[in-house]
């Protein structure tokens, strides 16, 4: 109940942005349709790769009955497109949920009669297994981002389920290597702050504006949860004479804050896994900008030949100090390469291959 009216005052209050639905497009997946309960963010990107449409609780009938997709695909989503499935799939406290989900299993349910195969992906493993395991119990497949999770699902999905790590990809339509234009020697952020929660994830980001503020480097944060009421709270950014707090920017104009600054910040909030990392370092490396980033078992599996991966504050510092008066040739034969590598290694369109390969589509 209580969810529920959360989420028709978000509708009231939030303008959310729009999906392009059931526009085919060229190339091998341009036909596929894709029935989705995602996030923004993966339902964009797929939508510029294949026919898609967005289910939410009240429509799911109509989408899988009379559109008839080849595929329903559903991500670990806090919120789902225009906040659709909040409460309703991550595991929430009892004040927020008085009843237990129901539409998603509904959903499952419906597509299996239907003989449309449905897919669970987690993006968010490690830290949030448990929060969606309910969930992903219930689905034909299961993927996830972090391969150390592989076990932990096989002990918990029913012994026939496929589970298969999926790790994250980017959307080259979006992000892409235009040339170098540089414009701005500052730093730039797109993403959120969290103060209660992936502490590391906090420390690390406190560090480097703590440093642009001993540089005296401008940084330019673009926050993710600016239209949010909860940004005055749990996503408050810390106030430094160096930062300029803007609104976010739509999810494809990121690229040009990429391109723009000298600078563009990554933060991942896991760092014990080989395969996890976040989308935002793949659209960084995609558009060839220059990533600093906290060190990772994943950077260092796929990126650390592409990005600066700074341990201390000093490093962290003189690194800075230098790229504030423009990169250097190496800085720029470095982010090219990154460029090509992510091209060539993690598009949508690579990870529909590892979807299709599995599922047999």
């Amino acid at each position: 109940m209580v969810g529920r009216v959360i989420r028709r005052l978000g509708s009231l209050v939030y303008d959310y942005p729009k999906v392009s639905e059931d526009v085919e497009r060229a190339g091998r997946f341009g036909r596929l349709k894709i029935a989705l309960v995602t996030d923004y963010f993966t339902a964009d990107c797929l939508s510029a790769e294949c026919r898609v449409r967005v289910m939410t609780p009240s429509n799911y009938r109509d989408v899988i009955g009379y559109w008839k997709p080849d595929l329903v695909l559903a991500e670990s989503a806090f919120h789902g497109v225009n906040g659709s499935w909040r409460y309703e799939l991550a595991k929430q406290p009892k004040m927020l949920r008085l009843t237990k989900p129901k539409a998603i299993f509904h959903l499952v349910d419906f597509a299996r009669k239907a003989g449309i195969p449905t897919v669970f992906w987690n993006k968010d493993d490690g830290p949030f297994f448990e929060a969606f395991i309910d969930v992903a119990k219930a689905f034909d497949y299961v993927f996830t981002t972090d391969e150390e999770c592989l076990e932990r699902y096989r002990r918990q999905v029913p012994a026939h389920v496929p589970v298969n790590t999926l790790v994250m990809p980017f959307q080259p339509a979006f992000h892409s290597f235009t040339g170098f234009n540089f414009t701005r020697n500052e730093v730039c952020f797109t993403g959120s702050y969290y103060r209660r929660i992936l502490n590391e994830r906090r420390r690390f980001l406190d560090m480097v504006f703590e440093i642009c503020e001993h540089n005296q480097m401008p940084l330019n944060v673009f926050d993710r949860n600016h239209d949010r009421l909860s940004r005055h709270l749990e996503f408050r950014f810390p106030k430094t004479s160096q930062m300029r707090l803007h609104g976010k920017v739509p999810h494809r104009e990121t690229a040009n804050v990429y391109k723009s600054h000298v600078v563009s910040l990554n933060v991942n909030s896991v760092t014990s896994s080989e395969t996890m990392f976040s989308r935002r370092l793949l659209e960084i490396l995609a558009c060839g900008g220059i990533a600093v980033t906290n060190p990772s078992r994943a950077v260092d599996r796929y990126f650390r030949d592409f990005c600066h991966v700074v341990n201390t504050y000093e490093e962290t510092r003189d690194l800075l100090a230098r790229l504030r008066h423009g990169p250097s040739q190496d800085d720029l034969d470095r982010a090219e390469a990154g460029a090509k590598y992510v091209r060539e290694n993690h598009t949508w369109a690579q990870r529909l291959e590892q979807i299709s390969a599995v599922v047999k589509l």
